[in-house]
């Protein structure tokens, strides 16, 4: 399998750096924005769960027995903690899958280039020799 016509120019080899360049700039902003959400998901997470904690803490809670804005309260900080757990386990799954793979494709990405400049360098020393 070959080149087009169109695709055996220098320009062409430019063009097809210039965009090979390109995706791993837009993967390197991906990895750093996706690095960004999860450790700002995870402070949102212990946040909640603090403010979760706190909430919970009723002084006079024997005062209190079979009030219904207590038990509502305490279904509220009870949802408010579930969600900030729920929000660290995403996290720890984009980590953990989503991050990983984008690092993956990263490296392949960089490893096809860097095969595709010493193939195209390789070929032009055998087309000028």
């Amino acid at each position: 399998m070959g080149f087009s016509t169109n695709l055996q120019g220098r320009s062409a080899h430019e063009a097809l750096l210039s965009r090979q360049d390109a995706e791993l700039r837009l993967l390197e902003t991906m990895k750093r924005c996706l690095a960004s959400k999860v450790r700002c998901d995870r402070e949102y997470a212990i946040a909640l769960s603090s403010v979760a904690t706190q909430g919970c803490k009723i002084d006079r809670a024997d005062e209190l027995t079979g009030s219904l804005i207590t038990s509502s309260w305490k279904g509220m900080m009870e949802d408010l903690d579930s969600a900030g757990k729920l929000l660290k386990s995403n996290a720890d799954y984009i980590e953990s899958k989503t991050l990983d793979a984008l690092n993956t494709l990263y490296s392949d990405k960089r490893k096809a280039r860097k095969q595709y400049q010493e193939e195209h360098t390789r070929i032009a020393q055998q087309f000028t020799h």
